[in-house]
């Protein structure tokens, strides 16, 4: 088992003091933590840096982080392979690839990887990673003395704190941690999702709202928001058990993904298997397309308000109403943006299910 968690920010967020305590935690537990450096640290502190003195062009920096950062995962995760397959491994990233765009433009980030001739599609370089844990920095506990290469200041951190949020929206499993009075309960809370993130058996669990999209403010959202068009299509399964492919088109570059789900008796889903194919797989498994359901197309839409990260899905067969998803942890309270016109709570309407929308024939919701 290998699982790849990326722990990202603003500057000064406390990224190094968890870093240090994750080896203490579970390496007892029999876990092999692999802590991967900040890449663009280490080029400043050898005295190749886009500011200051001698400073080369910022697209031209983000080329060398990015041309490390790669390699030194394809390393990694080889080395990983080598440890067995029996071996527990936690690789951990001190910020991965997709960072980078905290830093500089969209355009200039794919004219970065077109240097590289990488193979990766954006969607695929975003989704590598099984985790993306995200710390939120508070001004009042800034410093510049725990890392040499750090030159910002505190409303600058701030801002690309902010920025860096962004660059990851979009991903599958993103959780915020927001700034605690103390930096060990920030550190108990990145704790729980890793313990999350580490479960063999993981359950699909989701709140879901339907949204009144006329009453909402949707254009405020796709503003804010990264988009992605989702087909997704549902293949024929023993009982019990739940397959589907997905076809997901973000900032113009295209992935593939294949999920099995293990169906409990009482509706909630555990996930047995997730993994990214190729386009040969893809249109390979859609030759074992349940007939019984029609493909789903979507518009999803990925955004973050207030430390919690939820998704709005707008289908193309439903009027005027919108599914708005939230991956949460035991416990775990969630206030709706007041933007957000919601209707009612159906995480358990199994109406709301994307299967029972995808099913032929099946009724079209509508507000009430």
């Amino acid at each position: 088992m290998v699982k790849r968690i990326v722990l990202t920010g603003g500057p000064g967020t406390g990224k190094t003091t968890v870093l240090d305590k994750l080896k203490t935690v579970y390496e007892p537990q029999g876990y092999r933590v692999i802590i991967i450096d900040e890449t663009a640290t280490y080029f400043i502190l050898k005295g190749i840096k886009p500011f200051g003195e001698n400073a080369i062009d910022l697209v031209d920096f983000q080329e060398l982080v990015m041309r490390m950062q790669l390699a030194k995962e394809e390393i990694f995760d080889r080395a990983a392979e080598m440890m067995g397959e029996d071996a527990k491994v936690i690789i951990v990233y001190d910020r991965g690839a997709v960072d980078n765009c905290a830093y500089i433009s969209q355009e200039q980030f794919e004219d970065v990887m077109a240097r590289l001739n990488h193979v990766k599609s954006f969607a695929d370089l975003l989704n590598q990673y099984d985790a993306v844990i995200d710390l939120v920095g508070r001004k009042d506990f800034y410093t510049l003395e725990n890392n040499a290469a750090r030159s910002e200041d505190a409303d600058y951190a701030l801002e690309l704190g902010a920025n860096t949020l962004k660059s990851w929206l979009g991903h599958s499993k993103i959780k915020i941690v927001l700034p605690k009075d103390t930096m060990d309960e920030k550190v108990n809370e990145v704790l729980n999702i890793f313990n999350e993130v580490l479960a063999e058996k993981q359950v699909k669990r989701q709140d879901k709202y339907s949204v009144d999209l006329s009453k909402t403010d949707l254009d405020g959202i796709i503003r804010n928001s990264r988009a992605m068009q989702i087909e997704q299509t549902y293949l024929k399964s023993e009982p019990n058990v739940e397959k589907r492919i997905r076809r997901i088109l973000i900032n113009n570059s295209e992935s593939y993904h294949f999920s099995v789900y293990k169906i409990m008796e009482d509706g909630t889903r555990v996930i047995v298997s997730e993994k990214s194919i190729d386009k040969k797989d893809y249109d390979q498994l859609m030759e074992y397309k349940d007939d019984n359901y029609e493909t789903i197309r979507k518009n999803r839409y990925c955004f973050s308000d207030n430390g919690t990260y939820f998704n709005l899905d707008v289908f193309e067969n439903m009027e005027d109403v919108g599914i708005l998803e939230i991956n949460v942890l035991e416990n775990e309270k969630v206030r709706i943006p007041d933007y957000i016109t919601v209707m009612e709570d159906v995480s358990k309407n199994r109406d709301y299910y994307n299967k029972s929308i995808a099913r032929k024939n099946g009724k079209e919701l509508k507000k009430a």
